[in-house]
């Protein structure tokens, strides 16, 4: 079997959960004897089994896949869509569901709103946006997926491990707009409630990344940067509890390792956290509002956090992720 994987974001533009995901997927699935390549445009001799791609492909190109003999499958981050409110998604359904019929269809085709009924495969991290590709885009319900991500085992154990506790919540997160890291510190400084913030800009200069400098006082709002290894694990093991206020998220790698390091979570009053984790004890969520309205929630969280012993909620290594994939793959592979 040979697996051949094509992201249309390059990774040197925006480093993030789809270039984990496709990095650890090649790695173990290579480890399991599959044999993996980045899609090479330039190689018109290059051969393969199955085509997976991170993110919707076009129309266009799962039909020439096709005609070629390959299977597709795709595994899709639907998390800015999958949050927006039930009379949001009804009126992109009523939207789109227009659009396709009076729209050329060269136009609709290069949203790849039709190669939901084509794929061989769709995987999701979270039930919720696999639900709402089957609501807005009529995804074909017999070849959904649910495959969480996976940490490390390394990492996990490490996580574990024993650690004095600290007088800190800690947010661990690309500093951007969309996860919401200056609200939280507004917040926090609003609240005396002190908060360890891991994480990097995309670009230094950026404007956001200037203000949330502006909150940074390093005491209540303390920025660590960008740490990686034993100096993040330290970080998480050694905090009373995880906030992260995302607008949205697919899954997100960074609660997962809070939940290895047995952190309550404090998260965004929104699909994205309040679906995979509602049912989870030591979560907690708040309405991304204003400071001055997140302020008591986080302070009361603050109150109460307690690290605990064993995973905030149930985890797989990338190993077990990748067999997951690999058993979809070979059923895939069987289908005439």
């Amino acid at each position: 079997m040979k697996v051949l994987f094509f992201n249309n974001l390059p990774f040197f533009l925006a480093h993030g959960g789809a270039q984990t995901l496709t990095e650890v997927l090649m790695r173990e699935l290579a480890g399991l004897g599959v044999e993996v390549e980045p899609e090479r445009w330039w190689d018109e001799n290059q051969k393969g089994d199955i085509i997976h791609y991170v993110a919707r492909p076009l129309l266009l190109n799962v039909l020439l896949a096709k005609q070629k003999g390959f299977k597709t499958v795709m595994t899709e981050f639907l998390d800015q869509t999958a949050s927006r409110s039930r009379s949001q998604l009804f009126g992109q359904r009523c939207l789109t569901r227009l659009a396709q019929k009076i729209l050329p269809p060269g136009l609709t085709a290069r949203l790849g709103w039709e190669v939901y009924q084509e794929l061989d495969a769709m995987f999701y991290v979270a039930e919720h946006e696999w639900e709402t590709a089957k609501y807005l885009f009529r995804a074909n319900p017999e070849r959904g997926h649910i495959i969480p991500h996976g940490l490390e085992p390394e990492a996990m154990e490490q996580l574990g491990r024993a650690q004095a506790p600290q007088d800190y919540l800690v947010f661990m997160a690309t500093i951007h707009p969309r996860k919401n890291p200056l609200l939280l510190a507004q917040a926090a400084r609003l609240a005396g409630v002190p908060v360890v913030f891991l994480g990097k800009p995309y670009t230094e200069d950026s404007p956001y990344f200037l203000e949330f400098k502006q909150c940074v006082d390093g005491r209540i709002v303390r920025y660590a940067g960008h740490v990686t290894g034993e100096d993040k694990n330290a970080w998480l093991r050694g905090a009373r509890g995880f906030v992260l206020l995302s607008q949205f998220e697919s899954g997100c790698i960074a609660v997962y390792e809070a939940a290895a390091a047995g952190l309550p979570l404090l998260l965004s009053d929104l699909p994205w956290a309040r679906k995979p984790y509602g049912q989870v004890p030591a979560a907690r969520f708040v309405a991304l509002r204003s400071p001055e309205a997140i302020a008591p929630v986080l302070k009361d969280f603050y109150a109460q956090a307690r690290r605990q012993s064993g995973h905030t909620f149930p985890l797989l290594t990338w190993r077990q992720v990748a067999e997951k994939y690999l058993e979809v793959y070979q059923k895939v592979l069987n289908q005439p």
